[in-house]
């Protein structure tokens, strides 16, 4: 029941947090997407790295993830469907029954759906588990929705044998889908709210192009296409658009909800944008697209010869922005981005925001260490038409794309 269901998993400070990496497994084995995030406790149990090769996606630690923004967790906590804390120590109960949300996992509880079911089961020795302002806090939150999987007597981190011990991490994921059957049963069709990008027509392009020399070479770029494809994947998994994602040749995968069409030229990338245009409410233009190709392509393989230097014949590309400005819509907002370098980068990509019209531009180093093309992580600057220089320091691509969609969907 938990098929292509988004899961939050919240892990706190608990050496029950060991089993975490277990729970993340069998609740990835259940085929639920899931979230991991920890607090820093939890981390001295367990690893973010673990969970982010187990679960497929990065492992969340803190509160402002290297954005100096906190709206991602908006976006993450209203779309999933429900949200699991286990271990959950003592003063994560505190803090859920007072309001304070100064964690990762904390902040993504406060920020759930009004229909999504928080799950938690509690850790901890049981001296502490029979406190009654744990108690109390307890029923608070029983009395508010959230549900309990109840601790189990056994040998506790004190050395001690007692009451407070967090049930087997399969046992946990059995206890949390028959809590959330149970959820669903009593509430089977749930009122949700809207996503910050919901219906609105979301046009990107990604990765490289390829420019035919003959039929087996071409002038190309390193662009992986991995910015395109993250900035496709959050913007209809977490902001809720429909995305149409023009993609050169590259192998990242795309999910099924993106409407992927796949060129190798710039001419035919220019095609489709174009084609595509009027039916999208945003572009965002992430491809490295060739500036240059063959004058004239040769219809044989170009043979390699010993005795005579070869000279290739380039022409300059079409100028796809400079043709999407010229058909645009008044209201249509235009997102470029700018592949730089070097001292004059932020002269460059503030001069293309003005020249082309843009919205907005993403200046994208490619002469900084794990930054640029082929990397898993990046470090942008973002500037507005309004005036908004935004600094993203070094972070994964998946934040790149959250922190910038976070951005769209505030324009008017």
């Amino acid at each position: 029941m938990l098929n292509a269901k988004k899961i939050i998993y919240g892990i706190t400070g608990s050496i029950a947090a060991a089993k975490a990496p277990i729970i993340a497994r069998e609740l990835v084995r259940t085929g639920a997407e899931v979230h991991c995030a920890l607090t820093n406790s939890a981390q001295k149990f367990t690893t973010p790295y673990s969970l982010s090769i187990l679960t497929g996606n990065e492992a969340i630690t803190e509160i402002f993830p290297s954005s100096g923004k906190g709206t991602w967790h908006v976006h993450l906590g209203r779309s999933a469907h429900a949200m699991l804390i286990a271990p959950c120590s003592a003063a994560t109960l505190g803090k859920l029954r007072r309001g304070i949300y100064d964690n990762p996992v904390l902040l993504l509880a406060s920020s759930l759906g009004d229909n999504a079911q928080l799950i938690i089961a509690p850790a901890m020795d049981e001296e502490m588990w029979q406190q009654p302002a744990v108690q109390e806090n307890i029923e608070w939150l029983r009395n508010k929705g959230v549900k309990f999987i109840e601790p189990v007597k056994g040998n506790l981190a004190s050395g001690l044998v007692g009451m407070g011990r967090m049930p087997e991490a399969d046992d946990v994921v059995k206890q949390f889908q028959q809590l959330l059957v149970t959820a669903d049963t009593q509430n089977p069709q749930p009122e949700t709210r809207p996503l910050p990008l919901a219906g609105k027509h979301i046009l990107i392009t990604g990765g490289p192009t390829y420019e035919p020399i003959d039929p087996v070479r071409f002038i190309g770029n390193r662009s992986s296409g991995k910015m395109g494809a993250a900035l496709a994947k959050e913007a209809a998994e977490i902001f809720g658009a429909d995305v149409t994602l023009i993609m050169g040749p590259s192998s990242e995968k795309t999910p099924s909800s993106v409407n992927r069409i796949n060129v190798e030229t710039a001419d035919e990338m220019r095609d489709e944008v174009l084609s595509q245009l009027s039916g999208h409410d945003i572009l965002i233009m992430s491809a490295a697209v060739s500036d240059f190709r063959a004058s004239d392509p040769e219809k044989e393989k170009i043979k390699k010869t010993h005795k005579k230097k070869w000279s290739l014949d380039l022409s300059p590309t079409r100028d796809i922005l400079k043709d999407v400005m010229s058909n645009k819509k008044a209201k249509q907002k235009i997102i470029g981005f700018a592949l730089e370098g070097g001292e004059g980068a932020i002269k460059y990509a503030k001069g293309k925001l003005d020249s082309k019209g843009l919205d907005m531009i993403i200046l994208n180093r490619f002469d900084e260490m794990d930054a640029g093309f082929s990397t898993d992580t990046n470090r942008i600057t973002i500037f507005t038409k309004e005036g908004l220089q935004k600094e993203v320091p070094l972070v994964t691509k998946t934040e790149c794309a959250r922190i910038i969609l976070s951005l769209i969907a505030e324009m008017e």
